[in-house]
């Protein structure tokens, strides 16, 4: 599908924005790039990223490795029992929907009908994929996590307009082990990667539901998994 396919669909499930989370470590490479690059092309070309053990292998194994995932929906916002941090790092971009109106010539938007890490061998694209736009607007309502989109790109990158960044950054109300405040640090290594991207980043505490466990949960982490997502 074209991004204006998919950009006419969400607009109608009254989807405003696209969201990419990561730690702050992977962030700062894609600040450094002035805009989102696959796993694959920073693996390639040598840059840092934060391991993804749970899917970077699964990625590998069907081709979507050098992809640009996007939500329609900050999954920080999940209700249930799994409300809280998002699960791929604490740094949210947040990106205007008509985004994808202005995608490089040649770019393919797919959208997943299930989270690529329930794939299976020999699995039909049409299980995995939505084959068309009217297939795509019969199937998809605000707030499905798992209906991600996946952006292929010839450059495997998503540009920041006009080199802009808007970054929402969770408080987890902890310390790095050197004893500075957390969400200071990676405030301060957003703004360095920034500057030396040419971006302009505008960084804002991000605002949780009043019923969000996210400092809750981030008080749990031991400290080498919430080293990785802050440092």
């Amino acid at each position: 599908m074209q991004g204006t396919d998919v950009y006419g669909v969400l607009q109608q499930i009254r989807a405003t924005h696209l969201y990419h989370a990561n730690s702050v470590t992977t962030s700062c490479t894609f600040l450094e790039e002035a805009g989102l690059v696959s796993r694959g092309l920073v693996e390639d070309h040598g840059l840092k990223q934060t391991p993804q053990p749970s899917s970077d292998e699964i990625d590998k194994k069907y081709g979507i490795w050098h992809s640009v995932f996007l939500d329609h929906v900050n999954i920080h916002e999940r209700a249930g029992k799994s409300k809280g941090p998002n699960y791929y790092g604490p740094v949210l971009f947040v990106l205007d929907l008509k985004i994808l109106l202005s995608l490089p010539e040649n770019t393919e938007v797919l959208v997943t009908k299930v989270n690529p890490v329930h794939w299976y061998d020999g699995q039909p694209d049409g299980d995995r994929w939505f084959q068309s736009p009217e297939e795509l607007a019969k199937d998809i309502h605000f707030g499905e996590f798992h209906k991600m989109l996946v952006i292929q790109t010839p450059s495997e990158k998503v540009d920041f307009p006009d080199r802009l960044a808007r970054i929402f950054l969770d408080d987890p109300q902890r310390q790095m082990p050197s004893g500075e405040n957390a969400y200071t640090h990676a405030e301060k290594r957003l703004n360095a990667a920034a500057a030396n991207g040419g971006v302009k980043a505008s960084i804002e505490r991000h605002r949780c539901r009043t019923d969000c466990k996210c400092a809750e949960r981030y008080a749990t982490y031991d400290p080498r998994k919430f080293y990785s997502f802050f440092s």
